[in-house]
Protein backbone atom coordinates (compact mmCIF):
# COMPACT_ATOMS: atom_id res chain seq x y z
CA UNK A 1 0.00 0.00 0.00
CA UNK A 2 1.38 3.42 -0.86
CA UNK A 3 0.92 6.45 1.32
CA UNK A 4 -0.24 9.54 -0.40
CA UNK A 5 2.40 11.33 0.99
CA UNK A 6 -0.50 12.02 0.95
CA UNK A 7 -1.87 7.41 -0.67
CA UNK A 8 0.67 4.77 1.69
CA UNK A 9 1.54 1.52 -0.61
CA UNK A 10 -1.59 0.84 0.32
CA UNK A 11 0.58 -0.57 -2.48
CA UNK A 12 -1.70 2.11 -0.11
CA UNK A 13 -4.70 -1.75 -1.02
CA UNK A 14 -4.26 -5.61 -2.19
CA UNK A 15 -7.65 -9.14 -2.98
CA UNK A 16 -7.92 -11.69 -5.62
CA UNK A 17 -11.43 -10.55 -6.43
CA UNK A 18 -11.85 -6.82 -6.64
CA UNK A 19 -14.87 -4.88 -5.57
CA UNK A 20 -15.48 -1.49 -7.03
CA UNK A 21 -15.71 1.77 -5.16
CA UNK A 22 -18.12 4.49 -6.29
CA UNK A 23 -18.12 5.12 -10.01
CA UNK A 24 -16.26 8.03 -11.51
CA UNK A 25 -17.99 11.37 -11.67
CA UNK A 26 -16.78 12.49 -15.01
CA UNK A 27 -15.25 10.04 -17.59
CA UNK A 28 -15.81 6.36 -17.93
CA UNK A 29 -12.55 4.39 -17.84
CA UNK A 30 -12.53 1.77 -20.53
CA UNK A 31 -9.60 -0.14 -21.90
CA UNK A 32 -7.55 -3.25 -21.55
CA UNK A 33 -4.09 -4.27 -20.46
CA UNK A 34 -0.52 -3.45 -21.21
CA UNK A 35 2.13 -1.14 -19.87
CA UNK A 36 0.59 2.30 -19.97
CA UNK A 37 -2.00 1.09 -22.46
CA UNK A 38 -5.73 1.58 -22.83
CA UNK A 39 -7.95 1.31 -25.84
CA UNK A 40 -7.47 4.61 -27.63
CA UNK A 41 -10.65 6.65 -27.64
CA UNK A 42 -9.30 9.96 -28.93
CA UNK A 43 -7.15 10.64 -31.93
CA UNK A 44 -3.91 12.40 -31.08
CA UNK A 45 -0.82 13.46 -33.01
CA UNK A 46 2.81 12.57 -32.42
CA UNK A 47 5.15 14.99 -30.69
CA UNK A 48 4.96 17.75 -28.16
CA UNK A 49 5.11 17.79 -24.39
CA UNK A 50 2.78 17.91 -21.41
CA UNK A 51 3.50 19.47 -18.01
CA UNK A 52 2.20 17.60 -14.97
CA UNK A 53 1.99 19.24 -11.55
CA UNK A 54 2.97 17.01 -8.63
CA UNK A 55 1.66 18.39 -5.37
CA UNK A 56 4.44 16.61 -3.49
CA UNK A 57 8.16 16.28 -4.00
CA UNK A 58 9.94 12.96 -4.06
CA UNK A 59 13.02 11.91 -2.12
CA UNK A 60 14.78 8.82 -3.34
CA UNK A 61 13.56 6.65 -6.21
CA UNK A 62 13.22 3.18 -4.69
CA UNK A 63 9.47 2.88 -4.32
CA UNK A 64 9.95 -0.53 -2.70
CA UNK A 65 11.51 0.97 0.44
CA UNK A 66 9.63 2.41 3.39
CA UNK A 67 11.36 5.78 3.03
CA UNK A 68 10.55 6.26 -0.67
CA UNK A 69 7.16 4.58 -0.68
CA UNK A 70 5.21 7.56 -2.00
CA UNK A 71 2.24 7.58 -4.34
CA UNK A 72 3.60 10.78 -5.92
CA UNK A 73 6.72 8.85 -6.96
CA UNK A 74 4.85 5.74 -8.05
CA UNK A 75 2.66 7.79 -10.38
CA UNK A 76 5.84 8.88 -12.20
CA UNK A 77 7.90 5.68 -12.29
CA UNK A 78 4.94 3.60 -13.45
CA UNK A 79 6.31 4.55 -16.88
CA UNK A 80 9.88 3.55 -16.00
CA UNK A 81 9.84 0.40 -13.83
CA UNK A 82 8.36 -2.80 -15.29
CA UNK A 83 5.39 -4.41 -13.53
CA UNK A 84 4.30 -8.03 -13.87
CA UNK A 85 0.64 -7.05 -13.49
CA UNK A 86 -1.14 -3.74 -13.97
CA UNK A 87 -4.17 -2.26 -12.19
CA UNK A 88 -6.67 -0.73 -14.61
CA UNK A 89 -9.03 2.18 -13.89
CA UNK A 90 -11.92 -0.22 -13.32
CA UNK A 91 -9.72 -1.94 -10.68
CA UNK A 92 -9.29 -5.15 -12.65
CA UNK A 93 -5.79 -6.63 -12.68
CA UNK A 94 -4.17 -7.83 -15.90
CA UNK A 95 -0.72 -9.09 -16.90
CA UNK A 96 1.47 -6.44 -18.49
CA UNK A 97 1.17 -7.62 -22.07
CA UNK A 98 4.35 -5.80 -23.07
CA UNK A 99 6.49 -7.52 -20.43
CA UNK A 100 4.95 -10.99 -20.23
CA UNK A 101 3.93 -13.65 -22.69
CA UNK A 102 2.03 -15.33 -19.87
CA UNK A 103 1.73 -15.70 -16.11
CA UNK A 104 -0.16 -18.61 -14.61
CA UNK A 105 -0.41 -20.86 -11.61
CA UNK A 106 0.70 -24.30 -12.76
CA UNK A 107 0.51 -26.19 -9.47
CA UNK A 108 -1.42 -25.93 -6.20
CA UNK A 109 0.86 -27.89 -3.85
CA UNK A 110 3.28 -26.34 -3.56
CA UNK A 111 1.79 -23.27 -5.15
CA UNK A 112 3.81 -22.63 -8.29
CA UNK A 113 3.61 -19.66 -10.65
CA UNK A 114 5.33 -19.56 -14.01
CA UNK A 115 6.03 -16.25 -15.74
CA UNK A 116 7.24 -16.14 -19.33
CA UNK A 117 8.98 -12.88 -20.19
CA UNK A 118 8.78 -11.59 -23.74
CA UNK A 119 11.93 -12.24 -25.73
CA UNK A 120 12.13 -8.62 -26.87
CA UNK A 121 11.84 -7.19 -23.33
CA UNK A 122 15.11 -5.40 -22.53
CA UNK A 123 16.50 -2.76 -20.20
CA UNK A 124 17.46 0.54 -21.77
CA UNK A 125 21.12 -0.56 -21.98
CA UNK A 126 20.07 -3.47 -24.19
CA UNK A 127 20.42 -6.17 -21.51
CA UNK A 128 17.47 -8.59 -21.58
CA UNK A 129 14.95 -8.53 -18.75
CA UNK A 130 15.19 -12.02 -17.26
CA UNK A 131 14.46 -14.21 -14.27
CA UNK A 132 17.52 -12.67 -12.62
CA UNK A 133 15.58 -9.42 -12.18
CA UNK A 134 12.61 -11.23 -10.60
CA UNK A 135 15.01 -13.03 -8.26
CA UNK A 136 16.65 -9.73 -7.29
CA UNK A 137 13.26 -8.27 -6.34
CA UNK A 138 12.42 -11.32 -4.23
CA UNK A 139 15.75 -11.52 -2.41
CA UNK A 140 15.52 -7.88 -1.38
CA UNK A 141 11.84 -8.09 -0.43
CA UNK A 142 11.51 -11.31 1.56
CA UNK A 143 12.72 -9.92 4.88
CA UNK A 144 15.57 -12.38 5.42
CA UNK A 145 18.16 -9.58 5.41
CA UNK A 146 17.26 -7.28 8.30
CA UNK A 147 19.56 -4.55 6.94
CA UNK A 148 17.35 -4.14 3.86
CA UNK A 149 14.78 -1.33 3.90
CA UNK A 150 11.61 -2.79 2.42
CA UNK A 151 8.13 -1.31 2.47
CA UNK A 152 6.41 -4.70 2.59
CA UNK A 153 7.54 -8.31 2.73
CA UNK A 154 3.98 -9.60 2.26
CA UNK A 155 3.91 -12.42 -0.28
CA UNK A 156 7.65 -12.35 -0.89
CA UNK A 157 8.28 -13.83 2.56
CA UNK A 158 6.12 -16.81 1.55
CA UNK A 159 8.22 -17.66 -1.52
CA UNK A 160 10.56 -20.66 -1.30
CA UNK A 161 12.42 -20.09 -4.56
CA UNK A 162 12.62 -18.00 -7.72
CA UNK A 163 14.47 -19.72 -10.55
CA UNK A 164 15.07 -19.04 -14.20
CA UNK A 165 15.14 -21.51 -17.06
CA UNK A 166 15.42 -21.66 -20.80
CA UNK A 167 18.41 -20.74 -22.92
CA UNK A 168 17.60 -17.06 -22.48
CA UNK A 169 16.53 -17.24 -18.79
CA UNK A 170 13.17 -15.78 -19.78
CA UNK A 171 11.06 -18.34 -17.90
CA UNK A 172 10.57 -17.57 -14.20
CA UNK A 173 9.32 -20.28 -11.83
CA UNK A 174 8.18 -19.09 -8.42
CA UNK A 175 7.49 -21.74 -5.77
CA UNK A 176 5.72 -20.74 -2.54
CA UNK A 177 6.39 -22.40 0.81
CA UNK A 178 2.82 -21.54 1.80
CA UNK A 179 -0.13 -20.37 -0.33
CA UNK A 180 -0.45 -16.72 -1.25
CA UNK A 181 -3.68 -16.03 -3.10
CA UNK A 182 -2.71 -12.49 -4.13
CA UNK A 183 0.33 -13.56 -6.13
CA UNK A 184 -0.67 -11.14 -8.90
CA UNK A 185 0.23 -8.31 -6.53
CA UNK A 186 3.91 -9.33 -6.60
CA UNK A 187 6.85 -8.31 -8.80
CA UNK A 188 5.90 -4.70 -9.22
CA UNK A 189 8.66 -2.12 -9.72
CA UNK A 190 11.34 -4.45 -11.07
CA UNK A 191 14.94 -3.26 -11.21
CA UNK A 192 17.85 -4.48 -13.38
CA UNK A 193 19.85 -6.86 -11.20
CA UNK A 194 22.97 -6.51 -13.34
CA UNK A 195 23.06 -2.78 -12.59
CA UNK A 196 21.73 -2.66 -9.03
CA UNK A 197 24.08 -5.37 -7.75
CA UNK A 198 27.09 -3.23 -8.68
CA UNK A 199 25.62 0.19 -7.82
CA UNK A 200 27.16 1.83 -4.73
CA UNK A 201 24.62 1.73 -1.93
CA UNK A 202 22.80 -1.20 -3.49
CA UNK A 203 19.12 -1.64 -2.78
CA UNK A 204 18.91 0.81 0.12
CA UNK A 205 20.77 3.79 -1.36
CA UNK A 206 21.47 2.93 -5.00
CA UNK A 207 18.34 4.80 -6.09
CA UNK A 208 18.88 7.90 -3.97
CA UNK A 209 19.05 9.66 -7.34
CA UNK A 210 16.94 8.91 -10.43
CA UNK A 211 17.88 5.77 -12.34
CA UNK A 212 19.81 6.20 -15.57
CA UNK A 213 18.12 3.05 -16.83
CA UNK A 214 14.55 2.11 -17.71
CA UNK A 215 12.47 -0.94 -18.46
CA UNK A 216 9.38 1.01 -19.46
CA UNK A 217 8.20 3.26 -22.29
CA UNK A 218 9.85 6.36 -20.75
CA UNK A 219 13.16 7.09 -19.06
CA UNK A 220 14.18 9.93 -16.77
CA UNK A 221 16.21 12.43 -18.76
CA UNK A 222 16.80 15.06 -16.08
CA UNK A 223 15.94 15.86 -12.48
CA UNK A 224 16.29 18.94 -10.32
CA UNK A 225 15.52 18.08 -6.71
CA UNK A 226 12.24 19.54 -5.43
CA UNK A 227 11.72 21.39 -8.74
CA UNK A 228 11.25 19.24 -11.82
CA UNK A 229 11.79 15.96 -13.60
CA UNK A 230 11.63 15.21 -17.32
CA UNK A 231 10.54 11.91 -18.84
CA UNK A 232 11.40 11.16 -22.47
CA UNK A 233 10.74 8.06 -24.56
CA UNK A 234 13.01 5.08 -23.92
CA UNK A 235 14.54 4.40 -27.33
CA UNK A 236 15.00 0.72 -26.45
CA UNK A 237 11.31 0.30 -25.58
CA UNK A 238 9.90 -2.57 -27.60
CA UNK A 239 6.20 -1.84 -27.12
CA UNK A 240 3.94 0.81 -28.67
CA UNK A 241 5.83 4.10 -28.89
CA UNK A 242 4.74 7.10 -26.78
CA UNK A 243 2.92 9.90 -28.55
CA UNK A 244 4.61 12.64 -26.56
CA UNK A 245 8.22 13.73 -26.88
CA UNK A 246 8.39 14.45 -23.18
CA UNK A 247 6.51 14.69 -19.90
CA UNK A 248 7.67 17.51 -17.64
CA UNK A 249 6.87 16.99 -13.96
CA UNK A 250 6.88 20.11 -11.78
CA UNK A 251 7.12 19.40 -8.06
CA UNK A 252 5.66 21.18 -5.08
CA UNK A 253 2.78 23.01 -6.72
CA UNK A 254 0.35 23.34 -3.84
CA UNK A 255 -3.29 22.63 -4.57
CA UNK A 256 -4.15 26.27 -3.92
CA UNK A 257 -1.83 27.29 -6.78
CA UNK A 258 -3.15 24.79 -9.33
CA UNK A 259 -5.92 27.02 -10.77
CA UNK A 260 -3.54 29.89 -11.47
CA UNK A 261 -0.92 27.54 -12.91
CA UNK A 262 -3.55 26.09 -15.27
CA UNK A 263 -4.84 29.56 -16.15
CA UNK A 264 -1.31 30.77 -16.95
CA UNK A 265 -0.53 27.64 -18.98
CA UNK A 266 2.33 26.77 -16.64
CA UNK A 267 0.88 23.25 -16.32
CA UNK A 268 -1.47 21.08 -18.38
CA UNK A 269 -2.35 18.31 -15.96
CA UNK A 270 -2.60 18.05 -12.17
CA UNK A 271 -3.70 15.57 -9.52
CA UNK A 272 -4.25 17.72 -6.44
CA UNK A 273 -6.16 16.58 -3.42
CA UNK A 274 -9.55 18.22 -3.94
CA UNK A 275 -11.08 20.99 -1.89
CA UNK A 276 -14.10 23.16 -2.54
CA UNK A 277 -12.35 26.38 -3.62
CA UNK A 278 -10.00 24.47 -5.91
CA UNK A 279 -12.79 22.50 -7.59
CA UNK A 280 -14.92 25.58 -8.16
CA UNK A 281 -12.05 27.68 -9.49
CA UNK A 282 -10.93 24.99 -11.92
CA UNK A 283 -14.45 24.60 -13.26
CA UNK A 284 -14.38 28.26 -14.24
CA UNK A 285 -11.19 28.07 -16.33
CA UNK A 286 -11.84 27.94 -20.10
CA UNK A 287 -10.29 24.97 -21.87
CA UNK A 288 -9.90 22.88 -18.71
CA UNK A 289 -11.75 19.62 -18.12
CA UNK A 290 -11.94 17.98 -14.71
CA UNK A 291 -13.39 14.99 -12.91
CA UNK A 292 -13.83 13.75 -9.35
CA UNK A 293 -13.43 10.03 -8.82
CA UNK A 294 -13.44 7.61 -5.92
CA UNK A 295 -10.82 4.93 -5.99
CA UNK A 296 -8.77 2.95 -3.50
CA UNK A 297 -7.73 5.75 -1.16
CA UNK A 298 -8.73 6.69 2.35
CA UNK A 299 -7.81 9.48 4.74
CA UNK A 300 -6.97 8.58 8.34
CA UNK A 301 -4.92 9.44 11.39
CA UNK A 302 -2.03 7.31 12.64
CA UNK A 303 -1.01 7.14 16.30
CA UNK A 304 2.60 6.79 17.40
CA UNK A 305 2.57 4.08 20.07
CA UNK A 306 6.00 5.22 21.25
CA UNK A 307 4.41 8.39 22.60
CA UNK A 308 3.83 8.02 26.36
CA UNK A 309 0.29 9.39 26.12
CA UNK A 310 -0.77 7.58 22.96
CA UNK A 311 0.55 4.27 24.27
CA UNK A 312 -2.36 4.41 26.73
CA UNK A 313 -5.50 2.96 25.18
CA UNK A 314 -7.79 5.25 27.17
CA UNK A 315 -6.10 8.27 25.58
CA UNK A 316 -6.73 6.88 22.11
CA UNK A 317 -10.32 6.19 23.15
CA UNK A 318 -10.70 9.76 24.38
CA UNK A 319 -9.49 10.99 21.00
CA UNK A 320 -11.93 8.71 19.17
CA UNK A 321 -14.85 9.82 21.37
CA UNK A 322 -13.71 13.43 21.11
CA UNK A 323 -13.86 13.47 17.32
CA UNK A 324 -17.00 14.25 15.35
CA UNK A 325 -16.02 12.50 12.14
CA UNK A 326 -19.36 13.23 10.46
CA UNK A 327 -18.74 16.92 11.04
CA UNK A 328 -15.23 16.59 9.58
CA UNK A 329 -16.66 14.95 6.46
CA UNK A 330 -19.46 17.53 6.13
CA UNK A 331 -17.03 20.43 6.42
CA UNK A 332 -14.38 19.01 4.09
CA UNK A 333 -15.00 16.51 1.26
CA UNK A 334 -18.80 16.78 1.32
CA UNK A 335 -18.46 20.45 0.43
CA UNK A 336 -17.57 19.49 -3.14
CA UNK A 337 -18.93 15.94 -3.48
CA UNK A 338 -22.07 14.73 -1.73
CA UNK A 339 -20.91 11.11 -1.82
CA UNK A 340 -18.49 11.81 1.04
CA UNK A 341 -19.28 9.97 4.26
CA UNK A 342 -17.61 8.68 7.41
CA UNK A 343 -15.43 5.59 6.98
CA UNK A 344 -15.62 2.83 9.61
CA UNK A 345 -13.40 0.17 8.05
CA UNK A 346 -9.69 0.11 7.18
CA UNK A 347 -9.73 -2.81 4.74
CA UNK A 348 -12.87 -2.12 2.71
CA UNK A 349 -14.10 1.31 1.68
CA UNK A 350 -17.58 2.78 1.62
CA UNK A 351 -19.16 1.77 -1.67
CA UNK A 352 -17.56 -1.69 -1.80
CA UNK A 353 -19.93 -4.66 -1.32
CA UNK A 354 -17.60 -6.06 1.36
CA UNK A 355 -17.79 -2.88 3.44
CA UNK A 356 -18.96 -3.28 7.05
CA UNK A 357 -19.00 -0.45 9.59
CA UNK A 358 -17.01 -1.53 12.66
CA UNK A 359 -16.47 1.82 14.32
CA UNK A 360 -19.98 2.20 15.68
CA UNK A 361 -18.77 2.60 19.28
CA UNK A 362 -16.98 5.75 18.13
CA UNK A 363 -19.45 6.92 15.51
CA UNK A 364 -20.62 9.92 17.53
CA UNK A 365 -18.79 12.48 19.61
CA UNK A 366 -19.20 11.80 23.33
CA UNK A 367 -17.40 14.27 25.59
CA UNK A 368 -18.49 12.52 28.78
CA UNK A 369 -17.08 9.16 27.66
CA UNK A 370 -13.87 10.81 26.50
CA UNK A 371 -13.27 12.51 29.84
CA UNK A 372 -14.21 9.38 31.77
CA UNK A 373 -11.64 7.39 29.78
CA UNK A 374 -8.91 9.90 30.61
CA UNK A 375 -9.80 9.92 34.29
CA UNK A 376 -9.81 6.12 34.34
CA UNK A 377 -6.21 6.27 33.09
CA UNK A 378 -5.22 8.64 35.91
CA UNK A 379 -5.45 11.97 34.12
CA UNK A 380 -6.89 15.01 35.88
CA UNK A 381 -8.25 18.20 34.36
CA UNK A 382 -6.11 21.30 34.87
CA UNK A 383 -7.42 24.85 35.46
CA UNK A 384 -7.30 25.47 31.70
CA UNK A 385 -9.38 22.36 31.05
CA UNK A 386 -6.45 20.37 29.61
CA UNK A 387 -5.80 17.04 31.29
CA UNK A 388 -2.48 16.22 32.92
CA UNK A 389 -0.81 13.16 34.39
CA UNK A 390 2.37 13.05 36.42
CA UNK A 391 2.80 16.76 35.91
CA UNK A 392 2.74 16.38 32.12
CA UNK A 393 0.08 18.01 29.97
CA UNK A 394 -1.87 15.88 27.55
CA UNK A 395 -0.44 17.82 24.62
CA UNK A 396 0.05 16.13 21.25
CA UNK A 397 1.31 17.22 17.85
CA UNK A 398 -0.59 16.54 14.65
CA UNK A 399 1.34 16.57 11.39
CA UNK A 400 0.42 16.45 7.72
CA UNK A 401 1.50 17.72 4.32
CA UNK A 402 1.84 21.46 4.84
CA UNK A 403 0.17 23.58 2.18
CA UNK A 404 -2.68 21.13 1.64
CA UNK A 405 -5.70 23.28 2.51
CA UNK A 406 -8.12 20.37 2.99
CA UNK A 407 -5.82 18.61 5.42
CA UNK A 408 -5.01 21.81 7.25
CA UNK A 409 -8.72 22.42 7.67
CA UNK A 410 -9.13 18.85 8.96
CA UNK A 411 -6.37 19.45 11.49
CA UNK A 412 -8.05 22.62 12.71
CA UNK A 413 -11.33 20.73 13.18
CA UNK A 414 -9.56 17.96 15.08
CA UNK A 415 -7.76 20.55 17.21
CA UNK A 416 -11.02 22.31 18.15
CA UNK A 417 -12.95 19.09 18.74
CA UNK A 418 -10.33 17.58 21.04
CA UNK A 419 -10.00 20.77 23.06
CA UNK A 420 -13.59 20.12 24.16
CA UNK A 421 -12.46 16.92 25.90
CA UNK A 422 -9.29 18.37 27.43
CA UNK A 423 -6.67 17.31 24.90
CA UNK A 424 -4.28 19.97 23.61
CA UNK A 425 -3.40 19.58 19.94
CA UNK A 426 -0.53 21.49 18.34
CA UNK A 427 -0.39 21.64 14.55
CA UNK A 428 3.16 20.81 13.48
CA UNK A 429 3.24 20.53 9.71
CA UNK A 430 6.19 20.23 7.38
CA UNK A 431 5.91 21.75 3.89
CA UNK A 432 4.89 19.32 1.18
CA UNK A 433 5.88 15.68 1.34
CA UNK A 434 8.81 16.25 3.70
CA UNK A 435 6.47 15.27 6.54
CA UNK A 436 6.77 11.66 5.42
CA UNK A 437 10.46 11.64 6.21
CA UNK A 438 9.46 12.56 9.77
CA UNK A 439 6.75 9.88 9.84
CA UNK A 440 9.14 7.24 8.50
CA UNK A 441 11.64 8.20 11.21
CA UNK A 442 8.93 7.95 13.91
CA UNK A 443 9.12 11.68 14.66
CA UNK A 444 5.40 12.30 15.04
CA UNK A 445 2.58 11.97 17.55
CA UNK A 446 -0.50 11.94 15.30
CA UNK A 447 -0.11 11.85 11.51
CA UNK A 448 -2.83 12.73 9.02
CA UNK A 449 -2.41 11.20 5.57
CA UNK A 450 -3.99 8.81 3.09
CA UNK A 451 -3.31 5.26 2.05
CA UNK A 452 -3.50 4.68 -1.70
CA UNK A 453 -4.28 1.16 -2.77
CA UNK A 454 -4.17 -1.53 -5.37
CA UNK A 455 -6.91 -4.10 -5.98
CA UNK A 456 -5.66 -6.42 -3.20
CA UNK A 457 -6.90 -4.84 0.06
CA UNK A 458 -6.18 -7.62 2.54
CA UNK A 459 -2.61 -8.60 1.73
CA UNK A 460 -1.40 -5.02 1.35
CA UNK A 461 -2.82 -4.04 4.73
CA UNK A 462 -0.62 -6.59 6.48
CA UNK A 463 2.45 -4.39 6.23
CA UNK A 464 0.54 -1.51 7.84
CA UNK A 465 -0.92 -3.31 10.85
CA UNK A 466 1.05 -6.50 11.51
CA UNK A 467 3.91 -6.27 14.04
CA UNK A 468 7.15 -5.33 12.29
CA UNK A 469 5.39 -4.32 9.07
CA UNK A 470 7.41 -1.95 6.89
CA UNK A 471 4.54 0.54 6.80
CA UNK A 472 3.61 0.20 10.46
CA UNK A 473 4.95 3.66 11.28
CA UNK A 474 3.19 3.90 14.64
CA UNK A 475 4.78 0.63 15.88
CA UNK A 476 1.38 -0.84 16.76
CA UNK A 477 1.52 -4.48 17.85
CA UNK A 478 -1.10 -7.17 18.25
CA UNK A 479 0.33 -10.67 17.79
CA UNK A 480 -3.02 -12.11 16.66
CA UNK A 481 -2.98 -10.02 13.51
CA UNK A 482 -0.03 -11.79 11.87
CA UNK A 483 -1.81 -15.14 12.03
CA UNK A 484 -5.11 -13.68 10.85
CA UNK A 485 -3.53 -11.89 7.92
CA UNK A 486 -1.68 -15.07 6.96
CA UNK A 487 -4.94 -17.02 7.06
CA UNK A 488 -6.78 -14.42 4.99
CA UNK A 489 -4.17 -14.25 2.23
CA UNK A 490 -3.64 -18.01 2.08
CA UNK A 491 -7.23 -18.92 1.23
CA UNK A 492 -8.66 -18.84 -2.26
CA UNK A 493 -12.15 -18.64 -0.76
CA UNK A 494 -13.08 -14.98 -1.18
CA UNK A 495 -15.90 -15.10 1.37
CA UNK A 496 -13.61 -16.64 3.98
CA UNK A 497 -10.88 -14.09 3.28
CA UNK A 498 -13.41 -11.28 3.67
CA UNK A 499 -14.70 -12.79 6.92
CA UNK A 500 -11.20 -12.87 8.38
CA UNK A 501 -10.49 -9.35 7.13
CA UNK A 502 -13.55 -8.09 9.01
CA UNK A 503 -12.25 -9.74 12.18
CA UNK A 504 -8.91 -8.01 11.61
CA UNK A 505 -10.56 -4.62 11.31
CA UNK A 506 -12.63 -5.21 14.45
CA UNK A 507 -9.44 -5.97 16.39
CA UNK A 508 -7.83 -2.78 15.12
CA UNK A 509 -10.92 -0.85 16.18
CA UNK A 510 -10.73 -2.45 19.61
CA UNK A 511 -7.07 -1.41 19.90
CA UNK A 512 -7.64 1.93 18.12
CA UNK A 513 -4.36 1.67 16.23
CA UNK A 514 -5.60 4.25 13.72
CA UNK A 515 -8.81 6.14 13.06
CA UNK A 516 -10.16 6.15 9.48
CA UNK A 517 -11.90 9.34 8.42
CA UNK A 518 -13.32 8.99 4.90
CA UNK A 519 -12.78 7.42 1.49
CA UNK A 520 -10.69 9.99 -0.32
CA UNK A 521 -11.75 11.32 -3.72
CA UNK A 522 -9.31 12.14 -6.49
CA UNK A 523 -9.47 15.28 -8.63
CA UNK A 524 -8.09 15.35 -12.16
CA UNK A 525 -8.04 18.68 -14.03
CA UNK A 526 -6.39 18.80 -17.46
CA UNK A 527 -6.17 20.90 -20.59
CA UNK A 528 -8.69 19.85 -23.24
CA UNK A 529 -6.10 20.03 -26.02
CA UNK A 530 -4.76 16.68 -24.79
CA UNK A 531 -6.38 13.35 -25.42
CA UNK A 532 -6.53 9.96 -23.68
CA UNK A 533 -6.10 11.37 -20.19
CA UNK A 534 -7.86 8.98 -17.83
CA UNK A 535 -7.79 8.76 -14.07
CA UNK A 536 -6.59 5.55 -12.50
CA UNK A 537 -7.41 6.00 -8.81
CA UNK A 538 -5.05 3.29 -7.60
CA UNK A 539 -1.29 3.32 -7.14
CA UNK A 540 -0.99 3.80 -10.92
CA UNK A 541 -2.32 7.37 -10.93
CA UNK A 542 -2.88 9.94 -13.69
CA UNK A 543 0.10 9.03 -15.91
CA UNK A 544 -0.61 5.30 -15.94
CA UNK A 545 -1.27 5.31 -19.70
CA UNK A 546 1.51 7.75 -20.54
CA UNK A 547 2.14 6.00 -23.87
CA UNK A 548 -1.25 7.01 -25.21
CA UNK A 549 -1.51 10.55 -23.87
CA UNK A 550 -1.00 13.03 -26.66
CA UNK A 551 -1.94 16.34 -28.20
CA UNK A 552 -5.16 16.54 -30.15
CA UNK A 553 -4.88 17.61 -33.75
CA UNK A 554 -6.03 21.14 -34.55
CA UNK A 555 -9.60 21.38 -35.81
Amino acid sequence: MLHRKGPKTWLFVLLATLSLVAAACGGDDGGDGGAGQTTAEEEVVKGGSITYASEQQVGGFNTNTSKDNKAALQWIVINVYPQAFRSLPDFTVVPDENLLESAEQTKEEPQTIVYKIKREAVWSDGTPITARDFEYRWKNSNGTNKDIDIDSTTGYEDIESVTGSGSDNKTVTVVFRKPFVDWKALFTNLYPAHIMETTPGGWNEGLANPPTWSGGPFKIQSYTKDQSLTLVPNERWWGPKPNLDSILVRFGIASTNVPQALQNREIDLAYPQPQIDLVEQVKGIPGIKSEINYGLQYEHIDFNFKNEHLAVKEVRQAIAWGLDRDDIVNRTVKQFDDRGRRLDNRIWLTGQPEYEAHGKDYAKKDVAKAKAALEKAGYTAGPDGIYTKGGKKLSLRISTTGGNALREQTEQLIQAQLKDVGIDITIANVPGSAVFDEIDAGNFDIALFAWVGTPFPVSSAKSIFAPGGGQNYGKYENARLTDLFDQAIATADHDESVRISQEIDEIIWDDLATIPLFAKPTFLPYRDTYGNIKDNATTEGPLWNGVQIGRKSAA
